[in-house]
């Protein structure tokens, strides 16, 4: 990053985002976010379009490598190489804006049921999962392994 980049003025935000960040801070859920950050010893700084960034979490769950809680995305990854990556930080952020969504904790159990019904129909936690396909599979580095459902019997091969 150059000295350029850094002093560069950041973007305001627009009133969806603005929306989403004070939306997470009334469910919590950025609070619980901030919370977990600190607990895991991470290094927290402010993030584009409203997010926050805290990188360095070495904690062994969960296995991603980013993960959000409310707008809080946290990341094994440096800072600069999560920012840089903008769909992996897009992909991120659609999970900060469907913490909103859910009006903040309720999103977890959801989260954690989707994801058991992926598990069990596709052998992946992402695959089938509506919250991983609606925030993007690929930008999540999840790969889509659910199988064409097979034409009905009598068919001729053709879907009806």
């Amino acid at each position: 990053m150059t000295l350029r980049q850094r002093r560069a003025p950041a973007r305001p935000l627009t009133a969806g985002q603005r929306a989403r960040q004070l939306a997470n801070l009334a469910n919590g859920t950025t609070l619980l976010g901030l919370a977990l950050a600190r607990a895991a010893g991470t290094t927290v700084s402010k993030g584009p379009r409203g997010l926050v960034i805290a990188a360095g979490y070495r904690w062994r769950l969960p296995h991603a490598g980013a993960f959000t809680v409310g707008n809080v995305i946290l990341s094994r990854a440096p800072a600069a190489l999560l920012t840089s990556n903008a769909a992996l930080l897009g992909h991120e952020e659609k999970h900060c804006s469907q913490y909103a969504c859910c009006l903040g904790l309720p999103f977890l159990p959801l989260y954690f049921l989707a994801a058991a019904w992926s598990q069990l129909r596709t052998g992946n936690p992402g695959s089938a999962n509506f919250f991983e396909r609606l925030a993007g599979l690929e930008a999540g580095g999840y790969v889509d392994t659910r199988t064409p459902r097979p034409a009905p019997r009598g068919a001729g091969g053709i879907e009806v």
